[in-house]
């Protein structure tokens, strides 16, 4: 498939995915804890991407509401986010659309969120409570941290369970709390419609020539990468 040609076509005039080394981000939902998630990775990794001269593309589903209150949580450049209502797009690259049934939305993501036809969230549930030594820490040593926009801890807590660099204990688990915090808050600007909250994404990277350097297709929640534990560790991999 040539995604270039697909996600130019679905935008038109208004959209024009340059020629040029580009990693496109496909989103579900912009209440989505993987878009939360992964745009804090890509936002924290954005010299990586200019050092391979990559350019970012994410596209998310929600409104230009959604997408600007999202990109200014998260700091993310609102130039390189695209928003769109639907998963129509989601469909003609074949993404998985996640659990989906009769039931409300909001239910079947929390069928999606107790690892029913979502492979590996439960264990990547624990792996925030648990840590990874193969993970690095997210917060620094004198960060406050804000829940729901109240500052009630400082970064130096996780070293209780460890002084080590990597993730530590409950750290992952406290930044999702975060974003699941801004979130249920927004609720409304976030989700103009729920039947897409179930919607998987995918992570494409493309070269000059429109050959497909590295993809990934999520099949379930939290799960939006093939390395969990160092998502973005593909382009030195592919790149170097």
């Amino acid at each position: 498939m040539n995604y270039r040609n697909v996600i130019n076509e679905f935008f038109g005039k208004e959209f024009l995915l340059d020629q040029r080394k580009s990693l496109i981000v496909l989103l579900g939902s912009f209440a989505d804890f993987d878009s939360f998630e992964y745009s804090q990775q890509l936002s924290a990794h954005s010299k990586k991407l200019k050092k391979y001269s990559i350019d970012l593309v994410l596209i998310g589903i929600g409104s230009e509401k959604s997408k600007e209150i999202f990109c200014q949580f998260n700091n993310i450049d609102i130039q390189r986010v695209f928003a769109v209502k639907d998963a129509d797009l989601h469909k003609k690259l074949n993404l998985n659309a996640g659990f989906v049934s009769s039931m409300p939305a909001i239910i079947n993501l929390l069928v999606m969120c107790a690892g029913i036809s979502s492979r590996g969230t439960i264990k990547e549930v624990l792996r925030g409570y648990l840590g990874d030594k193969d993970s690095k820490s997210l917060f620094a040593f004198d960060e406050d941290i804000n829940i729901g926009g109240i500052s009630l801890l400082k970064g130096k807590m996780f070293n209780i369970f460890s002084k080590k660099q990597n993730l530590r204990p409950f750290e992952l688990a406290t930044r999702r709390l975060i974003n699941m915090v801004e979130i249920l808050s927004n609720w409304n600007t976030y989700v103009p419609d729920s039947k897409f909250l179930t919607q998987r994404g995918a992570t494409i990277l493309i070269n000059e020539k429109d050959e497909v350097l590295y993809e990934y297709i999520s099949e379930s929640l939290l799960g939006y990468a093939s390395k969990m534990s160092a998502p973005l560790s593909f382009l030195d991999e592919v790149l170097n």
